[in-house]
């Protein structure tokens, strides 16, 4: 009898973890119970009880027997599937970017380097913008003469024009 108990629980959560996974591949994620931070709503959620009813069901039902040792064992994997999903997760949430628009001027007394020579005194830079290497135009307010593969500092920007050292 508790053989066949142990098998439901199993198949039902799996079962309920299937439909999830599905839901979640064709309609993006449906629900928000999976927080970045540590707390214990990210660890005790649906989510959560569904993983360690897989983990503790499907051990207990290949175990076969209803000792006390194989409660401990289906228990400690239970929550193992717990933390690992957990950690999944907020993995996954920290590879997600939000891209912030940056002003020009903000790129003031950022490190850049040159990538080509336009003319006499204005180039084109590299340089970190909105979270990704842009390239920028800049004029040499000294007239210093740079090279391909240089490296300097952004240095001001007036007049919608980007100045370099």
């Amino acid at each position: 009898m508790s053989h066949t108990i142990f098998l439901i629980i199993a198949l039902v959560t799996t079962g309920i973890f299937a439909i999830q996974f599905i839901l979640s591949i064709f309609f993006g994620d449906m629900d928000a119970d999976v927080n970045v931070d540590v707390d214990i709503s990210s660890v005790v959620s649906f989510k959560g009880l569904t993983h360690f009813g897989i983990g503790f069901g499907w051990y207990m039902y290949l175990a076969g027997n209803t000792e006390i040792q194989s409660f401990v064992i289906a228990i400690l994997i239970g929550l193992f599937f717990i933390f690992a999903v957990w950690f999944l997760y907020k993995k996954a949430y920290q590879l997600q970017q939000i891209n912030r628009s940056e002003q020009t001027e903000q790129l003031v007394g950022r490190e850049c380097t040159i990538y080509f020579k336009q003319n006499e005194n204005k180039y084109t830079v590299q340089t970190s913008r909105d979270g990704a290497i842009r390239e920028v135009d800049v004029i040499s307010e000294s007239g210093k003469a740079y090279r391909t593969g240089d490296r300097t500092i952004i240095s001001n920007y007036k007049n919608g024009i980007l100045y370099i050292q």
